[in-house]
């Protein structure tokens, strides 16, 4: 994408383009509150920071430049070579997507971002027969590269995930749980008043659509998992980047949950039903989380590290004294500077057989005065002698009784010990308290994650 498509020409002074009447800055503020937790609901925060910096700016009457962008909204410190940014250039087009999706199937005003301009603008809906902005270099994907799997595919899954869920929660008899209640990890939800929200870690998948061979029936497309996409805004920022996957690389708005989550629901389903019966919990995508859904329930987070979503990783590793490592296999201890690392990403094999995993429990306190708990692993593995260990109240009394009682929550770590994908038992490692406080307030983006490849530019890893 040149400089004159999405941003003012190098050199230029931004032109003022202040609101004209108060009246009108008051029904863009106002529009702007109501669309701000769906841009906030994506998985980045730059695309957050982005739209209040312009927000302000545009508020404000001094509509920002490139450079200003990169190092006042994204914080990067540095003006970038030639006085351009492609951090700034792909995460305005970003936004532009962004602001679609959010007004695709609402009528009446809308907030939209001029093309070379960097502000805000209060309009009417987008007149029909608007062609949208082109990816970079002017190329478009096919009218035909949405696939006609995509319905298929997609019930598919819906009906899968259901499927497992029914039996995980239903099918089984529910023996009677006690004492959950009185443990450190479930104490403050089971003394609070508000809904159970289980979040399970889900991935964003990606179609590539098969060869064309002369004659030959279609066949199905293949389905890819790309770490570093995580979403249909990374997909448009990995083909800007990518022109030639353009057509060879199809959002079908497919998810995948790993099996060890869906197993993992049975006992923690059943375990929460016992711990507080009514309202019974209710059970979405770490994709499908929302501020409102953070803000208004006790969320449980069931699933790998690596499918927390940008709302619970960013705040809980802001209080953990853990950092993610390379790869989510990894964690690094801050204090200590020991890394502990799982064996889960090791190619099985007679000779080399998984045997060692890490689990992760963690209980906080949410941005709301609710709750918080966290109960994962590196892998499956993991994941499910977490889930065994959370449900199980004499397994967390001796938990209990060490972990400080700080209102700002605990972490604790567990080494699972392993044979392929079966977990044998776990032992805890280490727990402490949580540096909860001001994570909702002024959280900190420092720390960078494996999956923040397509974050901005420089930080890709290859």
């Amino acid at each position: 994408m040149s400089a004159s498509e999405d941003g003012p020409q190098q050199g230029s002074a931004p032109v003022p383009n202040g609101l004209a009447e108060p009246d009108e800055s008051a029904r863009l503020l106002a529009e702007a509150e109501a669309v701000r937790a769906a841009i906030r609901g994506k998985r980045s925060d730059k695309l957050s920071r982005l739209f209040d910096f312009l927000l302000e700016r545009t508020i404000a009457g001094r509509p920002p430049s490139e450079q200003e962008i990169a190092r006042e909204a994204f914080s990067n410190g540095r003006d970038s070579e030639n006085g351009q940014d492609a951090t700034v250039r792909v995460y305005v087009h970003r936004l532009r997507k962004a602001l679609e999706t959010v007004y695709a199937d609402r009528p009446g005003a809308r907030i939209s971002i001029p093309k070379g301009e960097y502000r805000l603008v209060l309009g009417q809906d987008v007149p029909p027969g608007e062609v949208a902005e082109p990816a970079a270099g002017g190329a478009v994907a096919p009218p035909g590269s949405k696939l006609p799997w995509k319905g298929l595919l997609l019930a598919l899954a819906v009906l899968l995930v259901a499927n497992l869920v029914a039996w995980a929660v239903l099918v089984r008899p529910s023996p009677p749980r006690s004492g959950l209640a009185g443990t450190r990890l479930w104490q403050a939800i089971a003394q609070d008043h508000r809904p159970i929200t289980v979040v399970l870690g889900d991935y964003y998948l990606f179609a590539e659509p098969p060869a064309a061979a002369g004659g030959a029936t279609a066949s199905p497309p293949r389905l890819v998992r790309n770490p570093a996409i995580n979403a249909r805004e990374d997909l448009d920022i990995y083909l800007m980047a990518h022109p030639d996957k353009i057509g060879r690389a199809v959002d079908m708005d497919l998810r995948y949950v790993p099996a060890g989550a869906v197993a993992a629901l049975d006992d923690l389903f059943r375990a929460l039903t016992t711990l507080r019966p009514n309202p019974p919990p209710s059970l979405i995508a770490a994709s499908q989380l929302t501020p409102d859904i953070l803000k208004t329930s006790d969320v449980v987070y069931v699933g790998q590290l690596s499918g927390l979503g940008t709302l619970l990783r960013n705040p809980l590793f802001q209080a953990s004294r853990f950092k993610i490592g390379g790869t989510y296999d990894e964690l690094i201890d801050t204090l200590s500077g020991r890394l502990y690392r799982s064996d889960g990403g090791i190619v099985q094999s007679d000779e080399h057989i998984p045997r060692r995993d890490f689990g992760y429990l963690a209980s906080l306190p949410g941005p709301s005065g609710n709750h918080l708990v966290v109960i994962a692993g590196m892998r499956d593995p993991a994941l499910l002698q977490m889930t065994e260990l959370a449900v199980s109240p004499d397994r967390l009394k001796a938990l209990g009784q060490q972990a400080p009682r700080e209102p700002g929550g605990f972490e604790a770590l567990y080494q699972v010990r392993t044979m392929g994908t079966l977990n044998l038992n776990g032992a805890l490692l280490l727990q402490r308290p949580l540096r909860a406080g001001g994570i909702w307030d002024q959280p900190n983006a420092s720390q960078r994650f494996p999956d923040d490849a397509y974050e901005g530019a420089g930080h890709a890893r290859r």
